[in-house]
């Protein structure tokens, strides 16, 4: 047996201690957090400053968001909040050279110099059982698709 004093074996024990608390405490949380991962279309941390539609354009002005051309059907501050508190569901989609969107919606942030690009697809047939009522998602330059009910569509993209 190692030859100690009682002062070391107390440092033994107490390391041993920390070490098994971060074992048992610390490890489970990282992977929790790794695995829970939010799919969103703006970053939680990130603040919007402008969306650009194909006819269209939600921009901040002060404090207010505000439609320009302006739409008596739309509600600015809906359409804002919507955009920063969607989630998105991954799904698995089939890529195809084929798939034109049907909108397009460019994201300004603040403090980023480029925008983020969303494109909205619809969904065929063999992505979804059920094609008609879904859309799919993309961020330009991304592989990942998201799935969009038809409702999540039209509020988000105005579509009509």
């Amino acid at each position: 047996m190692l030859k100690l004093s009682r002062r070391n074996w107390n440092n033994v024990l107490i390391f041993a201690v920390l070490i098994l608390m971060f074992v048992l405490y610390g490890i489970p949380q990282r992977l929790q957090q790794k695995m829970a991962t939010e799919h969103r279309l703006i970053p939680s941390d990130a603040q919007l400053l402008m969306i650009g539609f194909a006819s269209k354009r939600l921009v901040k002005a002060g404090p207010q968001w505000q439609i320009q051309p302006t739409a008596d059907n739309i509600d600015p501050a809906q359409l804002a909040l919507a955009w920063q508190h969607s989630q998105l569901i991954p799904v698995e989609a089939v890529p195809m050279q084929s798939r034109v969107p049907v909108a397009q919606a460019s994201v300004q942030l603040v403090g980023k110099s480029s925008p983020v690009i969303w494109l909205l697809y619809p969904a065929n047939v063999a992505d979804n059982n059920d094609g008609n009522n879904q859309y799919l998602l993309q961020q330009a330059g991304d592989n990942q698709f998201y799935q969009l009910s038809r409702q999540q569509a039209e509020q988000l993209f105005m579509l009509d």
